[in-house]
């Protein structure tokens, strides 16, 4: 792996695990205000008691364990699947509340809207979509060992 190509890894695996774990950490600061941001998406089971709940207490600890697994490499791969996966999700659930014309705070950040609309945050997630795509690559293609 040349040198360019590690400083690219470490920058994009460092900027997405941070981002995880920071904006994890805006949605402890108010817990209940991140349970109606889940509750407004509308999105069935998550609309109401007790599943809004769930979602909205487990989501900011997920988000801290694999930002900080990126971060650290440990556990990557499962890492780069999760944030992958959580990712994905957002893009589906934002997709969906601006196709039914809701307007809403999406909660990614809290009480934080860091945003903007719809398009910044579809944007915001479509280039964190693509970093994790190229980790996702890279590590598959880096002639590395598996970690145990």
């Amino acid at each position: 792996m040349s040198r360019l190509a590690k400083v690219v890894e470490l920058v994009l695996r460092v900027a997405l695990g941070l981002i995880f774990v920071v904006f994890a950490v805006f949605k402890l600061i108010d817990p209940q205000a991140f349970v109606q941001d889940v509750a407004n998406f509308q999105i069935s089971p998550f609309s109401g008691a007790p599943w809004d709940m769930w979602l909205a207490y487990s989501l900011p600890g997920l988000e801290i364990i694999a930002g900080l697994c990126l971060i650290f490499r440990f556990l990557y791969r499962g890492a780069l699947v999760v944030i992958g996966g959580m990712v994905l999700t957002f893009i589906v659930a934002i997709g969906y509340v601006w196709s039914i014309g809701l307007n809403i705070n999406c909660g990614c950040a809290g009480e934080y809207d860091l945003l903007g609309g719809y398009v910044s945050h579809i944007t915001a997630l479509g280039v964190m979509l693509a970093a994790v795509v190229y980790l996702a690559i890279d590590e598959l293609f880096s002639g590395q060992p598996v970690e145990e």
